[in-house]
């Protein structure tokens, strides 16, 4: 029997302690406290979930734009299935984001070859990174004029900002690099040996910086914040723009700094406690904390759906459409 590796083990500890993190938060809080606002905001939930929705259907038109005339050779299933799967890692698995498109691109794979679907996965992230660096900037700013240039929510957010700008950079940087065409080769003859004849990226389309992407991710983002808005005041808070930026920038660094732990569990929760006064909940931490719980609720419904979806879509994707039957390759999730 293998034995798990040393990065399992580590992911396995850090859900662990984020769950041990959670139920301490709710415990001072006050479970009771905590249950009769999540009961409260019920309501609410069908909305936070369709703008979650919004989410994953804003990142298949952001693919979908970067593959241009090649997002037709793709069957209507296969896009189904990756936007499933992608979802599903993304909300599961320690992170998620990057492992949802590496999990994307292996299923695309079977219909555009890993080298094409590997470079429009990246130039994703990287704008997806650079749309979530925007944002920080713009709500570093707004916080830094509600609670001062010093406030610790502003300096989070500023270097959220740097990180989020430096990993975008490195991805575009990745793809420039012509050495990065071999390495796609070399991932595409691993993940997709049928595909072997399959040609390589050309240069100019890894090149490419993703703009079309940029402003998909950009507008997803934006529509991010109106759902924090509606989950603030599903809890008891203001609906308000303040409020927004407020409660969608403590997510933001939660959520970065919580990137090695599934979902951010305790993470985000505890930026959600420390930064309750912020918030206008610093005498109801209930409520401040049930904000996670409200978001994560959304999720797991979306989740679970992409998950039935999967299964459901489980058999073989078939290959490009203009292929022949005994050139497609068999990708199974």
């Amino acid at each position: 029997m293998k034995r798990p590796s040393i990065g399992t083990l580590l992911r396995l500890l850090f859900g662990i302690v984020g769950l041990v993190v959670v139920v301490h938060l709710i415990r001072a809080a006050g479970a009771s406290r905590v249950g009769t606002v999540l009961l409260q905001a019920g309501a609410w939930l069908p909305l936070v979930v369709a703008l979650e929705l919004y989410q994953a259907a804003s990142d298949f038109a952001a693919i979908r734009a970067l593959l241009g005339r090649d997002g037709r050779k793709v069957a209507a299933r296969t896009w189904l299935r990756s936007s499933a799967v992608a979802y599903a890692f993304m909300i599961f698995v320690p992170a998620g984001r990057a492992a949802g498109e590496v999990a994307r691109a292996t299923i695309l794979s079977s219909n555009l070859g890993a080298p094409r679907a590997a470079t429009a996965s990246t130039q994703l992230q990287a704008a997806y990174l650079s749309a979530n660096g925007l944002l920080s900037l713009v709500e570093f700013c707004l916080v830094a004029v509600f609670f001062g240039l010093g406030s610790p929510l502003a300096l989070l957010l500023a270097g959220n900002v740097l990180f989020q700008a430096i990993i975008s950079a490195g991805l575009l940087a990745i793809l420039w690099d012509a050495r990065v065409g071999r390495w796609l080769d070399r991932l595409r003859r691993r993940l997709v040996p049928k595909a072997s004849d399959s040609a390589p990226v050309d240069p100019a389309v890894r090149r490419r910086l993703p703009w079309r992407a940029f402003g998909i991710c950009s507008l997803s983002r934006s529509m991010q914040l109106v759902q924090y808005a509606v989950v603030l005041h599903a809890v008891g808070g203001a609906f308000s723009a303040r409020g927004a930026v407020v409660t969608h920038g403590i997510h933001l660094v939660g959520a970065t700094l919580g990137d090695l732990v599934p979902n951010q569990l305790g993470v985000v929760d505890g930026m959600y406690r420390a930064f309750a006064g912020e918030m206008g909940f610093g005498g109801a931490p209930a409520r401040a904390l049930s904000i996670a719980f409200v978001v994560r609720a959304a999720q797991f419904i979306v989740a679970v759906a992409s998950v039935i979806i999967a299964l459901v879509t489980r058999r073989a994707s078939p290959g490009p459409r203009a292929a022949p039957a005994s050139a497609r390759a068999d990708v199974h999730w």
